[in-house]
């Protein structure tokens, strides 16, 4: 294969992995819709060499399951998933905020204005840019740490697809979703006041209230 045709095959790859998160995130693909290979290669006019690879890609990143004979599905959450996933997050984030203390590399207003922003899209009701606010958010936390392999690390959870799946269930539910908001106001004031424990008891306390 020569270079060209190599670059190729990733951009089409990462072109149908954008396609099938974005069906996934606006509600098209629900959780345990089959995603059919030939369908989503009529619809992007790609190979379904392309596709595959995009599934593949996806089911690492926890967004698709795949079973031999079965083919592959949008991943459904069952509450052991949750558990694990948020057990995970309890002491990632943790740890990146007080390797971020050490670096002095906190920007606390910029924390502030994305819980602003949230706030936002609690009042409008809009699941879209609460989830992009939360997912913001918590990889701010992550990359002030200021360490690749632990950003790395936390992009492999698929939080985009988790958090909004939280979001969608919440609103869904009619749920009053302002204490989401507070919870990570609350987690700003622990980080601005440098109090360590604070910090990580409200992170902690933050993902239990989650599950």
């Amino acid at each position: 294969m020569t270079t060209n045709e190599g670059l190729k095959r990733r951009v089409l790859r990462d072109d149908v992995v954008e396609h099938i998160v974005d069906s996934i995130l606006n509600g098209a693909l629900k959780p345990g819709d089959k995603i059919v290979e030939t369908r989503i290669s009529r619809e992007l006019h790609v190979s379904q060499g392309a596709v595959r690879e995009a599934i593949r890609d996806l089911t690492a990143r926890g967004f698709v399951e795949t079973e031999a004979y079965k083919g592959s599905r949008v991943r459904v959450l069952s509450a052991e998933d949750m558990q694990e996933y948020f057990a995970v997050r309890r002491e990632l984030e943790p740890i990146a905020v007080s390797w971020a203390y050490k670096l002095n590399a906190i920007n606390i207003e910029e924390l502030y204005a994305i819980v602003d922003t949230m706030n936002e899209g609690v009042l409008n009701r809009d699941v879209d840019v609460v989830r992009k606010a939360d997912l913001e958010f918590h990889r701010k936390i992550i990359e002030f740490s200021g360490n690749s392999s632990l950003v790395r690390s936390w992009e492999a959870l698929a939080n985009d697809y988790w958090i909004y799946t939280i979001a969608s269930k919440e609103f869904s539910e009619n749920k009053d979703m302002s204490g989401h908001a507070q919870d990570h106001k609350r987690i700003v004031e622990a980080i601005d006041s440098g109090d360590l424990d604070l910090m990580k008891d409200r992170l902690q306390s933050h993902f239990i209230s989650e599950m």
